[in-house]
């Protein structure tokens, strides 16, 4: 396959304005003990390439009589929309001063409320009147990520989620809307790492809890509390069927006589539970599924939704058997929110589609939601890659391709979040893709939307490097295992569809983080997703025989981030800006390469700053700066002030022609070395 023509530098480059003085940073380390600033030839030339991604990501959804209200996801300011079912439009559109996630969700009396993430310090939960009322700010949740809210009959608001360090755990609370009040109702489970799950009765409180983000060491598995909310007395009412699961991820009064709560698991769960007794009055796992997301009741027919293959189910109360399956073809990815209209059920995926299923015919409708009128806004960027005349933006649910030749922008679906990338010779795009969805592939000239290759195992779901060797021909991952801590190196051929994973390669507690390959050999930069913890551990492993060549611990205090190998050196930076290489050549059998040089670069850089190596030259990229690194005093030349948006650390792509693709603030950019 020859790729196709790419356009000129100065097609790309056309228009391209000057930036930001540059500057250089002083190095400290073995063999150099400071640097004189160097004077950078030119400025380099930038070109705007408009918005990184464009869309309207979601991350719930609840319905108001035949209006389905969704939140957003990654969008500065975060959005709820409102969704006429029957007309397929955008009715209405509502803007919430804070917040990243707008994930939790419930309806009460005609009203909307609203839980976000991302605002510990700051209004967390909210009221949207749909009628004309607007929004409004209710109450901060003490220091949380607010994942799930929930309204009793009598109005009062139940609301959950991540309270990162909080030695009690993640919190139970209350909002009454008649006093104005929030009050922490219960945090039964101190080692859970998050609560995920809430629903009220007239009689109590229910919270789901469990371990799916920084896991491990011990963390509580899914754990269901029912609270009595005359007297505050908490019970474990976990079904044991549901126990060995990571975290339950949704709990749903289905009437007054069954209570529906479903699991993320290896498969899911579902249990359905006498509300009065608590009793499980049946448990069933749903094959082929991760997680089960939302429920509705329709007589004697329970249905829900699962993150895999836009899948629907059905369970009859009254007869034997298993769930059955209904077919949506809609991405793969998570369903947030499902609600019915009559014997129509309506629900939403996460990479902003709308759907309709008739529970009578099995007819399904399909809308995306910026055509359906939807601001179409630059999210946060999760990964990037360029070659070919093809730049490739990575989202929720998403790949942007910006054609460079054309100018053309095209929306690729991609379940979840492609959290880094790797483009083969051919063009042939690969993708590590969060979470638990493995590896895809995108060949620009033969598939329509990028498929997935290759598995993983469930609990390796969220990649956070993908590296191509070419002189063994794989593909190299870090992965970090976001319930059971640690992480796994993956060395996988193309076509094989048989990954080799090899779990925790430094140690239970280590992610991979950082990932590069050279000389024969991969290297491997470890972090921890915990606060405590070993982090920082050197590898060089055999990616053929897949065994470790030699390994080190390092005294940085702080994760790698990235590495890179260029010439006979490998350079790498951790988590928190300190830069640093080795000499390859003083590697003998079972001993690491000898760190001879070191660089403070937090002045020019934030948390998880990357390397890249282009056209001989060695880069960094932060959400702070772009910048050139010497490579033999580590200086580094600031290129161009940034100030970009990823959402979970900045990433740098370059062309064959050595340009270079990045973000600045959400806007995708080209930029060129004179």
């Amino acid at each position: 396959m020859t790729p196709s023509a790419r356009p000129s530098r100065r097609q790309l480059l056309r228009g391209a304005a000057s930036v930001t003085a540059l500057t250089t940073v002083g190095v400290f380390g073995a063999g150099a003990a400071s640097a004189a600033p160097r004077r950078p030839s030119g400025t380099p030339e930038v070109t705007g390439l408009g918005p990184g991604n464009a869309d309207f990501p979601l991350m719930s959804a609840t319905l108001i009589g035949e209006t389905l209200w969704i939140g957003s996801r990654n969008l500065a300011p975060a959005k709820a929309v409102g969704y006429h079912v029957p007309t397929g439009r955008v009715t209405g559109t509502a803007v919430l001063p804070t917040g990243n996630f707008v994930q939790g969700s419930a309806a009460h009396d005609g009203l909307l409320y609203l839980g976000v993430t991302d605002a510990p310090k700051a209004v967390n939960l909210y009221r949207l009147d749909p009628a004309g009322g607007g929004v409004r700010g209710l109450a901060n949740v003490p220091g949380a990520d607010v994942r799930d809210v929930a309204v009793a009959p009598d109005g009062v608001v139940f609301a959950t989620g991540r309270q990162k360090g909080r030695a009690a755990g993640p919190g139970l609370y209350a909002y009454d809307p008649a006093t104005g009040a929030l009050t922490e109702v219960a945090s039964p489970a101190p080692n859970a790492t998050q609560g995920r799950a809430v629903e009220a009765t007239a009689t109590h409180a229910y919270l789901g809890v469990g371990s799916n983000l920084a896991g491990g060491g011990g963390a509580t598995l899914a754990s269901l509390f029912a609270v009595e909310r005359a007297t505050g007395k908490v019970t474990d009412i976990t079904p044991p069927e549901l126990a060995a699961d990571t975290i339950i991820r949704q709990i749903t009064a289905l009437g007054d006589d069954l209570l529906a709560v479903s699991t993320e698991g290896k498969p899911a769960h579902v249990a359905l539970l006498d509300p009065a007794t608590h009793t499980v009055l049946r448990s069933f796992p749903v094959p082929g599924t991760k997680s089960v997301t939302n429920f509705q009741r329709l007589g004697d027919t329970v249905w829900f939704t699962s993150t895999e293959h836009g899948t629907v189910w059905r369970y009859r109360l009254g007869e034997a058997g298993g769930p059955e399956s209904f077919a949506v073809p809609v991405p793969d990815g998570n369903s947030w929110g499902l609600g019915r209209i009559g014997d129509t059920l309506v629900g939403v995926t996460e990479g902003g589609t709308a759907w309709t299923l008739s529970t009578a015919t099995a007819a399904v409708t399909t809308t995306d939601l910026v055509a359906a009128g939807a601001p179409a806004e630059a999210q946060l960027g999760m990964s990037l890659a360029a070659r070919y005349g093809r730049v490739y933006v990575g989202g929720n649910g998403s790949l942007a391709l910006h054609d460079l030749g054309s100018g053309a922008v095209r929306k690729l679906p991609v379940p979840g979040e492609a959290k880094d990338a790797a483009i083969l010779d051919d063009g042939t795009l690969y993708l590590g893709v969060y979470s638990s969805q493995g590896i895809w592939r995108y060949r620009p000239w033969a598939d329509e939307v990028p498929v997935q290759e290759a598995r993983l195992p469930q609990e390796q779901n969220r990649p956070q490097a993908v590296r191509w060797d070419a002189e063994h021909g794989l593909l190299l991952l870090g992965v970090q295992a976001d319930t059971t801590g640690g992480g796994s190196f993956v060395t996988y051929r193309p076509g094989s569809g048989l990954p080799t994973v090899h779990v925790d390669p430094l140690g239970p507690e280590q992610l991979v983080r950082a990932v590069a390959a050279g000389h024969g050999q991969a290297f491997l930069g470890g972090d921890n997703a915990k606060a405590t913890g070993p982090r920082g551990d050197l590898a060089g492993w055999d990616p053929v025989a897949g065994r470790e060549l030699w390994r080190t611990a390092t005294d940085f205090g702080s994760g790698v981030s990235s590495l890179a190998v260029h010439g006979h050196r490998l350079f790498g930076i951790t988590v928190n800006g300190q830069a640093f290489a080795a000499d390859l050549r003083t590697a003998r059998r079972g001993r690491p390469p000898v760190i001879d040089t070191r660089a403070d670069l937090r002045a020019v850089t934030s948390a998880n700053p990357r390397l890249l190596v282009a056209r001989g030259r060695l880069y960094g990229i932060s959400e702070k700066t772009l910048f050139r690194l010497d490579p033999v005093t580590l200086a580094a030349t600031v290129l161009v002030q940034v100030d970009a948006e990823w959402y979970s650390g900045a990433r740098l792509a370059a062309d064959e022609d050595g340009v270079l693709y990045t973000l600045r603030g959400r806007e995708l950019i080209a930029v060129r070395e004179r």
